[in-house]
């Protein structure tokens, strides 16, 4: 079985931050054994933004399966959680 693999960039404790953790809990939920969810804050490791050319946050990657899929901005939806990174 493959497993899912998300990062999601966030900045700081900010309420769209909260929003975009709490719904990928959610996703992981619905997706539980097959996903796996990274959580990097940006403040506290720039370096790995840097690397992956982010610059908005929230951002969400799916890293595997590849190819890889990013959305960014309002990520309080699940639906579109699931849909913009091909999950379904």
């Amino acid at each position: 079985m493959n497993v899912i693999k998300l990062r999601l960039y966030v900045t700081g404790q900010t309420p769209s931050a909260a929003r975009a953790v709490a719904t990928l809990d959610d996703v992981l939920k619905e997706f539980e054994g097959r996903m796996e969810v990274e959580v990097i804050d940006v403040l506290e490791d720039p370096i790995s933004a840097l690397n992956d050319d982010v610059y908005a946050t929230p951002t969400v990657f799916r890293i595997s399966p590849e190819p890889v899929r990013r959305l960014f901005g309002d990520l309080s939806r699940k639906e579109t959680i699931i849909d913009g990174l091909g999950l379904s």
